[in-house]
């Protein structure tokens, strides 16, 4: 899908530094649980918000490598893509390496991208799982998932969590991977979030990732992009 790049500018400049994360990390806001989320996915729908002038859609991504694109230009990762077609304005946190329960490369948990991201305040945050927490015991798994989602929605009680099923690569995906989906679903579900599930589109298709075999490049990226843009898109209009 070809998406007019009105805030290509913008968006490239929102992937952020391992400085300015490690700034966003202070002040963050308490755990709890909170209630479902009131607010629509468009600036229109926010409450205050005049329909004739709507004010631009804040949206952030917390992620792990695919996220900020690894090997490919920075706004050719997917969550800026998925912005892009929207017209959010879109930070993005993700970090290579990072998980729910491992340490990126800049030593950031998805736990610390939740700090950043409540200091931002957004209307929309997309959340991924990740193959990064594959060797993880489920049960901690679940529970640093469960601890990150509920402090997230406290903190942003009218904000929309979308989480984005975890990718494996163009090689067959091992059981795990089933296991990480269904947990970081089940956090992202239990705070009123929305689930889109991609499976694998990689899967047997060499020719849409790097050498690595992992991690997408543009033509993937940019297709990746599109099945979570449609299925985000078909979630805006459920009844």
């Amino acid at each position: 899908m070809t998406t007019r790049r009105s805030a290509r500018g913008l968006l490239a400049t929102a992937v952020i530094s391992a400085a300015v994360l490690a700034t966003a990390l202070t002040g963050c806001a308490a755990a709890g649980q909170a209630a479902p989320p009131t607010a629509g996915i468009a600036a229109a729908d926010r409450p205050g918000t005049a329909a004739e002038t709507p004010a631009p859609v804040t949206a952030v991504a917390i992620g792990d490598s695919i996220a900020i694109g690894n090997g490919v230009p920075a706004d050719d990762a997917w969550p800026l893509l998925v912005a892009d077609h929207f017209d959010w304005t879109l930070s993005d946190f993700a970090e290579s390496a990072a998980g729910f329960t491992v340490e990126g490369l800049n030593t950031h948990t998805f736990d610390d991208q939740v700090s950043a991201a409540i200091r931002v305040h957004p209307d929309v945050v997309l959340i991924g799982g990740t193959r990064n927490d594959l060797f993880a015991p489920t049960s901690t798994l679940e529970a640093a998932a469960t601890a990150a989602l509920e402090r997230l929605r406290a903190a942003l009680p009218h904000a929309r969590i979308i989480g984005i099923g975890p990718l494996w690569g163009s090689d067959p995906a091992p059981a795990q991977i089933a296991v990480i989906d269904n947990t970081v679903k089940a956090a992202v579900l239990g705070v009123g979030g929305s689930w889109v599930e991609v499976g694998q589109p990689f899967a047997g298709r060499p020719d849409l990732v790097q050498k690595d075999r992992i991690h997408p490049t543009v033509t993937g990226q940019r297709m990746l992009a599109e099945g979570i843009s449609n299925r985000i898109r078909a979630l805006l209009f459920q009844r």
